[in-house]
């Protein structure tokens, strides 16, 4: 192994019991996004002789390392199942120290929102390290999968190096739930959208937003909107809209791009943000004053561009 593999490996954050081989597998995939395509998952299986459901046990230590935490100190780490391609995408929790904890990111959130950004429509399962919270039932119930297959996996071994895990479907978690069909709607999130909307405005920043707003999923109020926001090296991310029968546990732009921010950089990289742009319709709700509160707490210096969309 050359210099250059050692210490990229060295960097990762894998948990102790993790062997060479199997660090040396799974780094090229985790050095710049916290994400396993499936033809990696396949060696995995090939070559430790793990069954998915395992290894995705397995991953939920290197998962919550991606945690941002300075509220609770409680690291989150959830692995998601893609239903489209099999890859399976990390996501972990995210708190913004001087804002209210409604604007937290839950780590089943944050796996959902990669899964979702990657292209996946639904998921065919989703591994928690910490039994999901009521909030993160209640998200996971909008889901277009959820009555398709769906499980929640959970470890029930404590010692270590025991594995076992439960495969329960979301219903174990939430019975007599009400979701999106209870409003009349079908369908859900991670489904296809594609909003018609326009703006008036040549800005690349503006551009990407509005791609996020055409992506996002806002069945009860209409109000759909996507942010952009851009770092010193000038990569940018964008965050869509996700709503939710309940309403409260709907996923702001701003929190689905720093979710996805998170997810696909080295672990633990700084925020670097130096422009954002949030693009919405008008709508009976508006995202932009809780957006100016949460970028005010990671970028202090950055004003937010705000551009309203039209119907096509």
């Amino acid at each position: 192994m050359d210099n250059t593999k050692a210490e990229t490996m060295t960097d990762l954050p894998f948990p102790e019991d993790f062997t060479p081989e199997l660090r040396a597998l799974l780094a090229p995939d985790l050095t710049n996004a916290a994400m396993i395509p499936a033809a990696t998952v396949q060696k995995a299986s090939d070559l430790f002789g793990m069954d998915t459901s395992t290894f995705m046990i397995r991953l939920l230590p290197l998962a919550a390392a991606y945690a941002r935490v300075p509220l609770s100190g409680f690291h989150v780490g959830a692995v998601a199942m893609g239903r489209t391609t099999g890859n399976l995408y990390f996501g972990s929790n995210m708190e913004f120290s001087g804002h209210a904890l409604s604007f937290s990111v839950h780590g089943e959130q944050s796996a959902i929102n990669h899964a979702w950004h990657m292209g996946e429509v639904g998921l065919q399962a989703l591994a928690v390290n910490a039994a999901p919270c009521g909030y993160c039932r209640q998200f996971m119930n909008e889901m277009v999968s959820v009555g398709e297959g769906f499980h929640v996996l959970m470890r029930e071994g404590s010692d270590a190096g025991d594995f076992r895990y439960s495969a329960k479907p979301l219903s174990h978690y939430l019975p007599d739930s009400f979701g999106p069909t209870d409003l009349g709607m079908e369908g859900g999130l991670m489904s296809q959208q594609d909003q018609p909307l326009t703006i008036q405005s040549e800005d690349a920043l503006a551009h990407a937003a509005l791609q996020a707003a055409r992506a996002s999923y806002a069945p009860y109020t209409g109000a759909h909107c996507g942010i952009a926001v851009q770092q010193a090296d000038g990569t940018v991310f964008t965050g869509r809209y996700g709503e939710n029968a309940a309403y409260n546990p709907s996923f702001s732009p701003l929190e689905s791009a720093l979710a996805l921010l998170n997810m696909r950089q080295p672990c633990q990289s700084g925020y670097n943000i130096t422009a954002a742009t949030l693009v919405e319709v008008d709508a009976p709700i508006s995202q932009r004053s809780a957006t100016e509160a949460v970028l005010s707490a990671i970028a202090p210096d950055v004003h937010l561009s705000y551009v309203k969309a039209e119907p096509v």
